[in-house]
């Protein structure tokens, strides 16, 4: 692994550790001004998952912090791969969290793709299937 890569990998490791651990100005520095933020990555997501947008720059980050903590409480993640290669950190895992207002968990695998430039984060595309988790926002009758 090269230098850069290695670099990248820290600076991801980080962001996650800091998001983990509350310490949201340490996430926040780990960002480039102009970051680009997607989760899940769908051209049409579901209106339960009220983070599911793009963002833009950190403030829009943190807006998408907000809006999935005011939604989900989180559990477990695991990390299960990590494969940092040029540019880019791909990560592939797992959460368990339970939706707030049903008080129901969904647990459910994804992947996560960083791109980084000057060992800042410049962009993180999720990828996972919504349709897994929306029974958990649902009340069954």
């Amino acid at each position: 692994m090269e230098a850069r890569e290695r670099r990248n990998l820290q600076t991801v490791q980080t962001f996650i550790s800091a998001i983990g651990s509350g310490d949201i100005k340490l996430a926040m520095d780990m960002l480039a001004d102009d970051v680009y933020w997607e989760s899940p990555v769908s051209l049409d997501p579901p209106p339960e998952l009220t983070w599911a947008k793009p963002r833009h720059g950190k403030q829009g980050v943190m807006q998408f912090i907000q809006d999935m903590w005011n939604t989900v409480q989180p559990y477990v993640m695991d990390t299960f791969s990590i494969v940092a290669q040029d540019d880019k950190v791909v990560i592939e895992g797992r959460h368990q969290c339970q939706v707030r207002s049903t008080g129901k968990f969904f647990d459910h695998q994804w992947v996560q793709v960083f791109t980084l430039r000057d060992g800042l984060i410049v962009s993180q595309m999720h990828y996972y299937d919504a349709a897994q988790i929306l029974p958990a926002f649902h009340n069954s009758n």
